[in-house]
């Protein structure tokens, strides 16, 4: 059972650097605003692969320090496929969800806050 006070999911669909940037900030500041009393959870899909995958990654460090805060990375396996990459290319704890596009309405109507990243 969840015990934290808020739920925000984020969207995440671009495969730009700055935006990827800019969504861990607001991450790290919606913990540090509410107190960590928040659960977090960013679902990927659309052109945002190059944020999930491991190796040559620049964000990959700033990812698994979120993940050890509790923050959840959920991957659209639909977007996988579309991509030619396997969930095995992901940054390890990252998930994969059946489609991004479902997961966010199932969220949603669970009373998640919804934040698309980007500018």
């Amino acid at each position: 059972m969840n015990t934290a006070t808020y739920q925000a999911i984020f969207q995440l669909t671009s495969n730009d650097e700055a935006v990827y940037k800019s969504m861990i900030g607001q991450i790290k500041n919606l913990q540090n605003a509410l107190n960590n009393a928040v659960s977090i959870e960013v679902v990927c899909h659309g052109r945002s692969s190059s944020f999930c995958i491991s190796g040559q990654n620049p964000f990959q460090e700033a990812i698994e320090q979120l993940m050890a805060t509790g923050v959840q990375i959920k991957v659209c396996a639909n977007m996988l496929q579309a991509n030619n990459l396997s969930a095995q290319q992901l940054i390890t704890g990252i998930q994969t969800v059946p489609a991004g596009i479902a997961e966010l309405v199932i969220r949603q109507q669970q009373g998640w806050s919804y934040i698309k990243a980007g500018f």
